[in-house]
């Protein structure tokens, strides 16, 4: 069965119709400027998306969505007992307090 389409005012055979919209052929460019960004490990201003990307690698940091395998491992609950919570919980108070 033969599908038809409408192009200007008449119907046509779809396999034969031109299309409606037409790409102009342009690449489609992504840049490697941005706006002058400071990094927060070294303090430093950037514009270029690789020289940021590679000081936050040289800072042994991860940039937030680009490393998937380690946003999906799980977290290892931190196991204390009773009374090493304890502890805890009178340091903190001690510090707060005497601070």
């Amino acid at each position: 069965m033969t599908t038809y389409v409408y192009r200007h005012g008449k119907l046509v055979p779809k396999h034969l119709a031109e299309p409606l919209v037409t790409a102009n052929g342009a690449p489609n460019v992504i840049s490697d400027t941005m706006p002058e960004t400071r990094h927060m490990a070294n303090n430093q201003f950037y514009t270029s998306k690789a020289k940021f990307r590679a000081a936050t690698k040289a800072a042994g940091c991860i940039e937030y969505g680009s490393e998937v395998a380690t946003l999906l491992k799980p977290r290892k609950p931190a196991i204390l007992d009773r009374g090493k919570r304890r502890e805890d919980i009178r340091r903190a108070i001690y510090d707060l307090r005497n601070k």
